[in-house]
């Protein structure tokens, strides 16, 4: 399988996309997926990234900026919130897109 590198996304670059991009890193491990999830603030999203996670405020203001898959995580924290990530990454590693 290939390796992906994804995006998470804040304002800052610091506290919410360094806690989700734990969490993410954390159920990534669990489902044996290997990626690597990095932190970014807002304005310096890497225009060829091709998956940014984050708050729906957020990652909706990096629509049209990058040419990328987004993923909606609202509640940082909480295990559950990542399924749609891991569901899109198993077809993007699984399938090739």
């Amino acid at each position: 399988m290939k390796r992906l590198e994804i995006g998470f996304v804040c304002d800052s670059g610091l506290v919410g996309s360094v806690l989700g991009a734990n969490v993410l890193r954390k159920r990534l491990r669990q489902e044996q997926l290997q990626v690597d999830v990095r932190s970014y603030r807002l304005k310096d999203v890497p225009t060829e990234i091709r998956l940014i996670v984050g708050p729906e405020k957020i990652v909706r203001q990096v629509t049209g900026v990058t040419d990328c898959r987004v993923c909606i995580v609202n509640h940082l924290l909480s295990e559950a919130a990542y399924d749609e990530v891991i569901t899109v990454l198993r077809k993007e590693l699984i399938e090739g897109g």
